[in-house]
Order: C-alpha cells, then sequence, then structure tokens
C-alpha cells in the first residue's frame, strides 16, 4: 500500500486505497487504508456482490488482489468487473488456476523445458519409497506461506504421513540460494522487468531479511513464463534455487504481488507506478534498470487503535 501512496505522489495522482477484510478491526492494512470495510469470505456466494457494491459506492478502477484464496474467483467473475468499469490486475483464470496448483505447476514447467526439483505424486512414489531420495518435501499442491510443507526423511514416515493426505505432492529437498523473482508483463504479455532478490531469511513464508541480485538464469524463464501462459499482465512472482553449479530449479508460481515486493519496489522496479500510469492512461516508463545489492531488513511494527 505505502509502494502505491509513493508511486501515485510522484506522479502527481489523488489516489484512494479501500481494503476489505472479514474482520477489519484485526487487520493492520485496513486501519491504514482511507477506508475499509468487512466482507463475507471470499468463498461465500454473497463475496463479489458485496465488492461490487463497494466498488460502486467509492467509484473504484482497479482491484488489486493479494490472497491466494481469492485469486481464481476474482479471475471467474472478471467479466462481471469490467462490464462495471473495474480492471482486475490479475492474469487469466488458466494461468491462475495453474499457479494455485503446484503440481500442474510442476507438469507444466518441466513440459516446457523450465528446470524444476524432482517432483511425485504420493500414489506413484509410494509403490517405490526406496528410489525417493530421502529427505524429500512433503507439500500441499495449493498452499501458501509455506504452509503445511513437511520435510520427511525416511520411506517409513512417509508411507505415515501420507495417511488421508491425496491433495499434497513431493519434491526433491534443493540446495543452495533460494530467491523470489519478481517480474512485470505488458499488456501483450512481454516481460519487462524481471528483479530477483535472495531470501536470506523468511518467517512463516513471509522474507524478512533479502537483498536483490541479477540472475540472467531466472530472466531467462521469466520471458518464458509470457510465452508459455496467455493473459499474464502485471505484477507476478516466482520462486526458485540457484544451485552451487549456477543452475537454477523454479518450484513455485504466485500470480499476485508477492510479500516481498517492496524490496523490488525500493530497487527501483516500480510496477506498482507502471499500473497507476496504465489506469490513467498513460504508456507506462517501464525499465529493467534496478540497483542491485539493495537490502530489506524487515522488523515487526505495531499499529494502535482504541486509543
Amino acid at each position: 500500500m505505502n509502494c502505491f501512496r509513493n508511486a501515485a505522489e510522484q506522479l502527481d495522482v489523488n489516489l484512494t486505497m479501500l481494503a476489505v477484510d472479514m474482520d477489519p478491526s484485526w487487520s493492520p492494512a485496513c486501519q491504514v487504508a482511507d477506508c475499509c470495510y468487512e466482507v463475507d469470505p471470499c468463498t461465500s456466494d454473497g463475496y463479489i456482490k458485496q465488492v461490487l457494491e463497494i466498488c460502486s459506492k467509492h467509484d473504484v478502477k482497479l482491484i488489486v488482489p493479494t490472497i491466494d484464496t481469492e485469486l481464481l474467483i476474482y479471475a471467474e467473475n472478471r467479466q462481471v468487473f469490467e462490464k462495471a468499469g473495474i480492471q482486475l490486475h490479475l492474469g487469466s483464470s488458466e494461468f491462475v488456476r495453474v499457479a494455485r496448483d503446484k503440481a500442474l505447476t510442476a507438469q507444466l514447467l518441466d513440459r516446457n523445458g523450465i528446470p524444476i526439483p524432482r517432483t511425485w505424486n504420493p500414489p506413484e512414489a509410494l509403490k517405490d519409497r526406496k528410489h525417493l531420495p530421502f529427505p524429500v518435501l512433503l507439500k500441499p499442491k495449493g498452499g501458501s506461506c509455506s504452509k503445511g510443507i513437511e520435510t520427511v526423511s525416511s520411506a517409513d514416515i512417509l508411507k505415515e504421513k501420507m495417511v488421508c493426505r491425496d491433495d499434497y505432492l513431493i519434491q526433491e529437498l534443493c540446495t543452495g540460494r533460494e530467491y523470489t523473482v519478481n517480474c512485470f508483463y505488458d499488456r501483450q504479455g512481454n516481460c519487462v522487468a524481471t528483479v530477483p532478490h535472495f531470501r536470506k531469511f523468511v518467517r512463516d513464508g513471509e522474507v524478512c531479511l533479502a537483498q536483490t541480485e541479477r540472475i540472467p538464469e531466472f530472466t531467462a524463464v521469466a520471458r518464458q513464463l509470457g510465452q508459455i501462459f496467455n493473459g499474464i499482465w502485471g505484477c507476478i512472482c516466482f520462486q526458485g534455487f540457484r544451485q552451487k553449479d549456477g543452475s537454477v530449479r523454479v518450484f513455485e508460481i504466485n500470480a499476485r504481488f508477492g510479500g516481498g515486493y517492496p524490496i523490488c519496489d525500493a530497487a527501483g522496479g516500480t510496477f506498482a507506478r507502471w499500473l497507476l500510469q496504465d489506469l490513467m492512461g498513460e504508456t507506462p516508463d517501464y525499465h529493467d534498470e534496478w540497483k542491485e545489492d539493495v537490502r530489506m531488513l524487515r522488523y515487526d511494527e505495531a499499529t494502535f487503535t482504541g486509543m
């Protein structure tokens, strides 16, 4: 939100930002938004109608979904919002559907020659557990924020863990440095900027310590994603490892702004600015001339209410 505010100030735009939550009183974002509303869960039948009513009341022109569980719901209702004159910062429903399923992501990337960690469906892996390179990772196909991911050290433990877990997959444990790669695509699906950052320290899936670094292999992957998927627009990010030999492995795509986007913005990857320029009908001043070695050192900050 601060990145969008800074971009609006630089562009001399009068920006109003709204936020919605199931319980705004417990949402830090709702405390710093210009206006906030309580809404039903995004999976409820009335959610889209509630959002449309809020948008109509405030003449909203752009919605930026940031929560994984709401992405496909918005994508499948794109025409409803477009009819109301509202843009969604979101790729096509086909792209979102693949990005939300780690098994589909692995299959599609592998089929298109993008290096991934070796991946197995649990039923197949359990038939021949002796050939798995333990330890391995067990992760939910639709998970986020690193929730539900476990390291499994033996075949017996894997068999025990897999009881009633049909929605999981198994991947090899990668070594090397982990990165998030922030990417921006123009309206034609061309990747115009790629800003990787090294994830030095992560807490509950959110990066706390990070540093920008140019990795040509990740830039090549970002450009290839624009060719594989139809309908990518705006900011997405993907995660991967860079091995000690310089090779890379991609294991996840997020069809949205990542939680570490602020380091990208601070380094000069001004994606929020480009979205506002596009919204105003201007030609965004795209570039890929961001700074390396910019560090983000995050810390907890308190917001107080009821004073």
